[in-house]
């Protein structure tokens, strides 16, 4: 997909679960993941990540610039020969995907950049070489372009598709790396977050909005955005009001966000 290029100083971040695997990297810069007991794990430089489940709390360095592109759902085993279920809520160095010279070689061409054009260029270039990205049709492309069937009951979803109910749900897996259950969870995070950040938003509205976009209840709503964005609707409408740079990601505008996080063209 795209490629996020984003420049962060010395700042947190609190990034929130994401459906699709990405491909990371600090062109400048790094970061350490700070885990729920506070421990540090330094990030690698470039990395493939699996879909995360959960949020994901970073403290960027000084002058850091970091690139990332998203795989459509069912991509992943066609471009890199890997099963993205294999890899959900883990991270893999770039040296264990690609031979490791070619990976050096454009690390250090890399290094004598500068210039952000440049470095994201070299970048999409790097892609290209490796990767297959010809265009293929995918269930998982299917899936999310018939998105607003996504919450029918699974018998129902099954006959749309024309499979089996344990074919569906072990197509979904495939594709997503996660189960259906998981898929539903993101997808309504998604389909809420525009409708939240809105700002005529009141706090009588979460109620409807948790209604129109899946939840059961409001209740069920703040506990969904604990669990995949590590903060309740509300405390996170406050935060991105007031532009707090540790959720810089929430201030994507919403195609973009729909592109990161559904993949829905």
């Amino acid at each position: 997909m795209h490629v996020l290029v984003v420049e962060l100083d010395a700042c947190e971040a609190f990034l929130p679960a994401a459906l699709s695997p990405a491909i990371m990297l600090f062109a400048h810069g790094g970061g350490v993941v700070i885990q729920a007991d506070q421990t540090e794990i330094v990030a690698d430089r470039f990395f493939l990540r699996g879909p995360v489940m959960e949020p994901t709390h970073v403290r960027y360095e000084t002058k850091s610039l970091a690139l990332s592109v998203c795989f459509r759902p069912g991509m992943l085993q066609q471009a890199m020969g890997i099963n993205v279920a294999s890899i959900a809520g883990n991270i893999l160095p770039f040296h264990d995907l690609v031979a490791a010279e070619r990976v050096e070689a454009f690390l250090q061409a890399l290094d004598e950049l500068q210039d952000v054009s440049a470095i994201v260029a070299l970048f999409q270039e790097f892609l290209l070489d490796v990767l297959d990205h010809r265009p293929r049709s995918s269930m998982g492309a299917a899936f999310l372009a018939a998105h607003k069937k996504i919450f029918f009951p699974l018998l129902e979803l099954s006959e749309y598709f024309g499979i089996g109910q344990r074919q569906l749900e072990r197509r979904v897996r495939e594709n997503f790396g996660v189960t259906l259950r998981d898929v539903r969870r993101i997808v309504r995070f998604g389909f809420s977050l525009p409708h939240i950040i809105k700002p005529d938003v009141v706090w009588g509205d979460l109620t409807k909005i948790a209604q129109d976009t899946g939840y059961y209840d409001q209740a069920h709503m703040h506990r969904e955005y604990v669990e995949l964005a590590g903060i309740p609707p509300a405390q996170l409408r406050q935060k991105i009001s007031s532009r707090d740079p540790a959720y810089w990601i929430y201030l994507m505008s919403e195609e973009d966000f729909n592109k990161l996080f559904l993949m829905i063209d």
